[in-house]
C-alpha cells in the first residue's frame, strides 16, 4: 500500500471515534448539570465547633448570630451540626482521642458543606484533623485573637478580633487619675495564661502612667475576694481577663466570677468581654459577640454562595468600643465628668433627662419661644406706654396751643370786658379827684365812687383770673365736679364776645344732673370751642336768630351737654370727617378744634357727636359718665396716669 492513503475499513473507523469522543463529552456536561442542580436544590450543612461549652453565654450570642445571619442567606435553608470538646474546662490531650473517633464515625457517611470553628482550640482541631473528618469542607476559624492569625493555614478562612488591653487600661487611667496599682485577675487555663499575658504587657507598654502591676493568676475565688478586698479603692485598679480553672481545678464560666469579685472588692474592675457587664464590671474597651457571630455568618454564606475563595478569606478586625457601667460608676462614687465623652454608658440611673430628654427639650422651647414672646411682648408694650405718653403729652400741649388760639379769637371781647370796669375806675378816681378839691370833702360820696371802684376791680380781675386759668400750663387733675358749674365759668368768657357778634346765649341747666370726673380746664375748652364755631357758623344769620342755646340734662348713666346753633348746618359728607385731624371748612382755619375736642372728651370716657338741628343749624352733643360710672368703666385710666402731662 502507498504511503498516504487509507482504506474504507481505516475512515469509518476514525470517523468511529469522533463520534464517541463527542457523546462522552456531552454526557460529561449533563451530568455536571443534573449533579449542580441537585447541590443547588439541597439544604447546607455546616458544623460548628465550638471550643467552649456552647451553653456559656459567650458562645450561645455568637451561635444564634451565626446561624440567623447564615439560615437568612441559604436559598434552600441549612442544617447544623454542633460540636464541643469544652477544652477551656476539661484536659483536651485527655479527651481528643475519643472526641476525634466520635466525629469520624459521625460524619463518616455525611455531606457537609463548611466547618465553623470558634476560638484556638477549634483552631487546632481543624488544623490537625480536618482532613481526616471533612476532607471536602471549606474551613471558618472565628473569635481568635488577631495574634493567632500567623499560624492559620493558608486554605483556611478567618475572622480575628482584637482584645483591647490598651484603651481598657486608658479607661481605668481616665475614672481613676491617682491609681498607680494595677492587678491583673486571671484563671489557670492556658487561655487564662494568654489573656493575662496580652494585660501586662499592654500595662508595662503604656506611655502615659507607670503602674506597678501585679498579675494574680489561679487563685481561688476566697483568696481573690480577701486579696481584693484590701486593695486601696483610690490607689488600685483590676482588670479581670477570663478564670476557666483555679489552681485547685475548679472550673467555671468567667462571667459568673466578676459579680462576688466586684461585692467583695473596693476598687473598680475592668474588662474587655461583654458578658461581664451587668455583673459589677466598671467597664473596658468592649468586644461585642452579636456583631462577630453576624460577620462569621455572612462570610460563610459568601463563601457556600460561591461569592468568595475559601482560601484565606477574611473580614477586617472590628474595633472595640469603651463602655461604662453607670451604676457601678455611681456605687464607687466615680464622677460622672471623668468618663470620656466617646464612651458609651449604661444602667444610667433614671432621670426626668434621661427617660423623657425629648419631651423636655420640647417643653423647654415652648417655654423659652413663650418667654421670648412674653418679653418681646412686655418690650412693645413698654414702647407703645412710651409713645402714647408722648402722644399724651404732645396732644396736651397742642390743647394748649389750641386755647391760646381760642381766647386770641375772644381778646377783642375779653379786652372790652377788661376795658369797662377799667374806665369806670379812671372815671371814678376823676370825681374822688373833683370832691377832695372842695375844703369840706363829702365822705358819704367819696366812700360811694371808692366802693364802685372796688366792685370794678374785682370784676376785671375775675376776667383776668378766668383768662389766666384758662391759658395756664397745669397739671392735669381728674376730680370729681360739677359740670354745671364748668359751664357757668366757661359763660363769663363768652358773654362778651357773644355780645360783640350780637348773639344771645340761652343756656338751660339742669339742677338734676350727676357730678361727673374730669378736668375743668380741659372741659371749658370743649365748650368753648364748641360755642366759638357755633358764633362762627351764624355770621351770616339774622339778628333775629342769632341764638346759641347750651343746656346741661341727664342722659344714660351720666350727663349730656348740648351746644346747638341756627348757622348754615353741616352736610353730612362734611360731618364723617368733621373730628378728623386739619379737617376744616373755615379759611383761616387749622382743623384740629374738634379734633382736640373728641380726644379730650374720649380721655374722659365720653363721647361726642354732631347733628342737624330741626329748623336749621346744627347740634352738638357731649355725653360724659357719671362719677359712679365712671370709676366702674375707668376708661383710658392707664394713659392718664402714665402721662401726668402738662395741659
Amino acid at each position: 500500500m502507498v504511503e498516504g492513503t487509507s482504506t474504507p475499513r481505516s475512515l469509518a473507523w476514525s470517523r468511529h471515534k469522533r463520534l464517541l469522543r463527542w457523546s462522552l463529552c456531552w454526557l460529561a456536561l449533563l451530568l455536571g448539570f443534573f449533579s449542580s442542580a441537585v447541590d443547588a436544590g439541597e439544604r447546607w450543612r455546616v458544623v460548628i465547633l465550638p471550643g467552649a461549652d456552647p451553653t456559656q453565654p459567650a458562645v450561645a450570642i455568637q451561635i444564634r448570630a451565626l446561624r440567623s445571619a447564615l439560615t437568612a442567606a441559604a436559598p434552600d435553608g441549612v442544617e447544623f451540626y454542633t460540636d464541643s470538646l469544652d477544652e477551656l474546662r476539661f484536659d483536651s490531650n485527655d479527651l481528643t482521642p475519643e472526641f476525634l473517633a466520635l466525629l469520624k464515625k459521625k460524619y463518616e457517611n455525611k455531606r457537609i458543606d463548611m466547618v465553623i470553628g470558634i476560638a484556638d482550640f477549634a483552631l487546632d482541631f481543624t488544623s490537625r484533623y480536618h482532613k481526616d473528618i471533612w476532607p471536602k469542607a471549606p474551613i471558618l476559624i472565628t473569635s481568635i485573637d488577631e495574634s493567632r492569625v500567623a499560624r492559620m493555614p493558608p486554605d483556611f478562612a478567618y475572622i480575628a478580633w482584637h482584645f483591647d488591653a490598651d484603651n481598657t487600661i486608658a479607661l481605668a487611667e481616665a475614672l481613676q487619675p491617682q491609681a498607680t496599682q494595677l492587678v491583673i485577675v486571671a484563671g489557670n487555663s492556658n487561655f487564662d495564661d494568654f489573656t493575662a499575658q496580652l494585660a501586662e504587657q499592654a500595662a508595662h507598654a503604656r506611655r502615659s502612667r507607670k503602674w506597678d502591676v501585679s498579675v494574680w493568676s489561679g487563685l481561688t475565688l476566697e483568696e481573690l475576694k480577701t486579696r481584693l478586698g484590701a486593695l486601696d479603692p483610690s490607689g488600685a485598679a483590676v482588670i479581670y481577663t477570663t478564670m476557666y480553672r483555679d489552681r485547685e481545678g475548679r472550673t467555671f464560666f468567667p462571667f459568673e466570677v466578676v459579680a462576688p469579685m466586684a461585692r467583695a472588692s473596693r476598687s473598680p474592675i475592668y474588662g474587655w468581654y461583654p458578658t461581664y457587664l451587668n455583673q459589677g464590671l466598671l467597664g473596658g474597651a468592649v468586644i461585642s459577640y452579636e456583631d462577630n457571630g453576624r460577620r462569621a455568618g455572612e462570610l460563610a454564606a459568601s463563601i457556600l454562595l460561591g461569592k468568595v475563595s475559601p482560601n484565606g478569606a477574611t473580614l477586617h478586625t472590628e474595633r472595640s468600643r469603651c463602655t461604662v457601667d453607670r451604676g457601678q460608676a455611681d456605687r464607687l462614687a466615680i464622677r460622672s465628668s471623668l468618663i470620656p465623652d466617646d464612651c458609651k454608658q449604661i444602667n444610667v440611673a433614671p432621670s426626668l433627662w434621661n427617660q423623657y430628654r425629648g419631651a423636655v427639650v420640647f417643653v423647654a422651647a415652648v417655654v423659652g419661644l413663650q418667654a421670648l414672646t412674653i418679653a418681646a411682648l412686655l418690650w412693645q408694650r413698654r414702647k407703645r406706654r412710651v409713645a402714647e405718653e408722648a402722644a399724651t403729652v404732645r396732644a396736651n400741649e397742642l390743647a394748649r396751643a389750641a386755647r391760646i388760639s381760642s381766647a386770641g379769637e375772644l381778646s377783642a371781647s375779653i379786652a372790652h370786658e377788661v376795658g369797662q370796669p377799667l374806665g369806670a375806675i379812671l372815671s371814678n378816681a376823676d370825681a374822688a379827684g373833683l370832691i377832695l378839691e372842695h375844703r369840706e370833702p363829702e365822705v358819704h360820696e367819696l366812700q360811694q365812687i371808692l366802693a364802685d371802684v372796688r366792685r370794678d376791680a374785682v370784676r376785671a380781675n375775675q376776667v383776668v383770673q378766668r383768662l389766666r386759668d384758662l391759658l395756664r400750663k397745669h397739671p392735669i387733675e381728674f376730680i370729681e365736679l360739677d359740670l354745671n358749674s364748668t359751664v357757668d365759668e366757661t359763660l363769663t368768657l363768652l358773654t362778651p364776645e357773644a355780645r360783640r357778634r350780637r348773639i344771645v346765649i340761652e343756656s338751660e341747666l339742669s339742677l338734676e344732673c350727676s357730678p361727673i370726673v374730669g378736668d375743668c380746664v380741659q372741659l371749658q375748652q370743649v365748650l368753648l370751642n364748641l360755642s366759638v364755631n357755633a358764633m362762627d357758623a351764624m355770621h351770616e344769620t339774622g339778628d333775629s336768630n342769632r341764638i346759641l342755646s347750651i343746656s346741661t340734662q341727664p342722659s344714660q348713666h351720666g350727663v349730656a351737654l348740648i351746644v346747638a346753633d341756627r348757622g348754615h348746618g353741616i352736610s353730612e359728607a362734611t360731618r364723617r370727617k368733621l373730628f378728623d385731624s386739619f379737617f376744616t371748612t373755615k379759611p383761616q382755619g387749622m382743623g384740629l378744634g374738634l379734633s382736640i375736642a373728641r380726644t379730650i372728651v374720649e380721655s374722659h370716657g365720653g363721647t361726642i357727636t354732631s347733628q342737624s338741628r330741626e329748623g336749621g343749624g346744627s347740634v352738638f352733643i357731649v355725653w360724659l359718665p357719671s362719677a359712679g360710672r365712671y370709676r366702674f368703666l375707668a376708661p383710658h385710666q392707664s394713659i392718664r396716669n402714665a402721662a401726668q402731662g402738662q395741659a
